[in-house]
């Protein structure tokens, strides 16, 4: 395929609308089966302290090995798809899935599965446009806070932090009692005003798990996620400010929900 058949099936990949609603609950996972298979690929028992979880993408599990910020590895259920099980990275063993409009397809099924209410929604003007993977310790995530502010844009946020002192930031955001509000402060180097919400619990691996599977296995901030499944990893004020322009002309948007 030449490179403007591609970038032709690219376009209309990300143009097509997303089929049904957007995730709201859990799925039904099954541990110990998911655990058997992942312990018959590997030909070996899960390690000592580690543990297999579900993940919010319906099919794919986590293996944690409990310390906190380690890295987890990855599998979906029939074993076809991996991350960081053999080697880093992604494994997948179908030519169709590993094709680029398979990625794409994939990042699309995958935003449908957004825990939209277990994120912080910034509220502005317009609807939010996008789903942020984003730290109060970085820079280039501040200068795309500015411009969602500028565009008058709504967004989720699925706080992370850069550093240790950044995860404690991006955590009292989150369990604030207005974690919009606390969530802005934060990412202009302020503390989160008011106590905790009470009862609430930081999901720091399910936001990793966002970051993986929308930066693609790389963890770098901030990794913007569109509605249609298109993805910006980075920020800059031209090319990604004008996809971000794009996305709002477009009103591709996604629904407002909130905890």
């Amino acid at each position: 395929m030449g490179f403007f058949q591609w970038w032709v099936l690219a376009v209309l990949l990300l143009l097509a609308p997303i089929p049904g609603a957007f995730a709201d609950g859990a799925w039904k996972a099954d541990v110990p089966r998911a655990q058997a298979a992942f312990e018959k690929e590997t030909g070996q028992p899960l390690r000592p302290g580690h543990r297999v979880e579900p993940t919010v993408f319906p099919g794919y599990y986590a293996v944690r090995s409990g310390a906190v910020g380690a890295p987890s590895a990855y599998f979906r259920e029939d074993m076809v798809w991996t991350a960081n099980v053999r080697a880093a990275g992604w494994t997948i063993g179908s030519a169709t899935e590993s094709s680029p409009e398979g990625r794409i397809r994939w990042l699309k099924e995958q935003v449908r599965q957004l825990p939209l209410e277990r994120l912080i929604l910034v509220k502005r003007s317009k609807p939010p446009v996008a789903v942020i993977w984003s730290a109060p310790d970085c820079p280039f995530c501040r200068r795309l806070e500015e411009a969602l502010e500028q565009e008058g844009v709504s967004a989720y946020v699925a706080p992370v932090g850069l550093s240790e002192e950044g995860y404690q930031r991006a955590a009292a955001a989150y369990c604030s009692n207005d974690p919009g509000k606390a969530w802005s402060a934060a990412m202009l180097g302020k503390p989160a005003a008011g106590p905790p919400r009470p009862g609430c619990t930081y999901p720091r691996d399910m936001l990793g798990d966002i970051g993986f599977f929308f930066g693609q296995g790389r963890l770098a901030t901030p990794i913007v996620v569109f509605a249609d499944g298109s993805t910006v990893t980075g920020w800059d004020d031209q090319r990604a400010r004008a996809r971000l322009r794009e996305k709002i002309a477009q009103q591709i948007y996604f629904p407002l929900r909130e905890r």
